[in-house]
């Protein structure tokens, strides 16, 4: 017997804005993996298009830390056979089994080669996974020649560039012995300070050494995500539905899930006023709560650990008012108060400035809302890693 469980996933958004095209080029995604396993399956999402996406040639492989192909590993990706396949719009496609043994710490390699002219409009610009190259299918090659970066992105919001996304793909997944300990599967469910990855990668990499073969974390993170809202009109659908609605479809399916770490609400206290968001759409303390009460009792009803992350610290500004700064701090007391959690991560205490609001300067972007990676570490070396691990884990720090 074999059962199925999640090593890499990514929430969909419409990237539909996005200032390039994929026409016929191939976009290599390097997935971080900690897990064993004998085979694995590709999960595909079309959903944030009104027509079908064209796959021409797909590929797995498996690389070293340093993401060179290991010789010998690469295998087609086929959905019915066929390295060809539509991505029709709305709905989850799974690829074929792939008999690839895999083992912690390497890096299962995904190419994607898109023949057809139109744009790839269902992805993430998640941390910095994905990889673009020149024109041309370059599934079957060790050696990937990447496309010119096209924009010049300012870094005061976003440590990547905004031409590299992750397209069509949102999960792969391991295929296990039953016998084999069962691993923890946690899913990071929240905004852009979560998306970028500057606390979420440092915190998986400490899982990952820690407990080798133990724990994967998938990074379901949405620049710009509300818990209550939809993303505005004016910036098209690239903040994603409403946390809310998506953690049903972005978070519950994800299999083999044990833990989540819910990090949401940023952006229901500071966008309203700009990017096209009426002032009305201000969330206030009850909202909150009453949306976020069901979240956790459906995550807890399906046997999943569930953690808060309190709302980092952010500057004040003309938008982000002293009051809107209240508003956060009654949430992360409600969230520390009202025994809906299994544990509360306070996630701002070490970059905290003070008595000031805001982060210390040397921990934040100059956007004065997302940590930098010396602030991220600064999170991730904070949080607990024996909250994650399952009990036959051992101890962790």
């Amino acid at each position: 017997m074999s059962r199925r469980v999640c090593t890499f996933a990514v929430a969909h958004t419409d990237i539909s804005a996005q200032p390039f095209n994929n026409a016929a080029r191939t976009v290599r995604i390097l997935a971080p993996n900690n897990l064993s396993g004998n085979g694995l399956y590709i999960k595909f999402s079309n959903y944030y298009s009104s027509r079908p996406v064209w796959v021409g040639n797909a590929t797995v492989a498996l690389a070293d830390r340093k993401g060179a192909i290991l010789p010998g590993s690469m295998r087609p990706l086929t959905v019915f056979g066929d390295t060809s396949f539509a991505l029709v719009p709305e709905r989850d496609v799974y690829s074929d089994r792939i008999s690839l043994a895999v083992k912690p710490g390497q890096t299962i390699v995904v190419s994607l080669y898109y023949p057809l002219s139109d744009k790839v409009s269902s992805g993430n610009f998640v941390s910095t996974f994905a990889m673009r190259s020149v024109k041309g299918d370059y599934c079957a090659e060790t050696e990937f020649p990447k496309a010119k970066l096209l924009s010049s992105l300012s870094r005061t919001v976003l440590p990547w560039d905004i031409t590299n996304a992750v397209t069509t793909l949102s999960e792969i997944v391991i295929e296990q012995d039953d016998n084999a300990p069962k691993p923890s599967v946690v899913a990071a469910f929240g905004d852009s300070i979560m998306q970028q990855g500057a606390w979420v990668t440092p915190f998986t990499q400490r899982l990952y050494h820690a407990y080798p073969g133990m724990v994967s974390v998938c990074n379901l993170g949405i620049g710009g995500n509300r818990l209550l809202y939809d993303s505005p009109s004016l910036v098209k659908g690239i903040y994603g539905h409403a946390g809310i609605e998506r953690f049903r479809y972005d978070m519950l399916p994800i299999e083999g899930l044990t833990h989540a770490i819910f990090a949401l609400g940023t952006n229901d206290i500071g966008l309203p006023g700009k990017d096209g968001a009426p002032e009305s759409d201000l969330i206030t303390l009850e909202q909150y709560q009453k949306a976020v009460e069901p979240l956790a009792e459906a995550l807890h009803g399906r046997g999943v650990k569930v953690y808060a992350g309190k709302l980092l610290p952010r500057e004040i500004n003309h938008i982000y008012t002293a009051q809107r700064e209240e508003l956060r701090l009654a949430i992360n007391a409600w969230l520390e108060e009202c025994g809906l959690f299994d544990a509360v991560l306070d996630l701002g205490a070490p970059i905290a400035a003070g008595d000031e609001p805001g982060m210390k300067k040397e921990f934040s972007l100059p956007d004065g809302l997302h940590p930098n990676k010396l602030g991220g570490m600064a999170i991730a070396q904070n949080i607990d890693l024996r909250l994650f691990v399952p009990p036959t884990g051992g101890e962790g720090n």
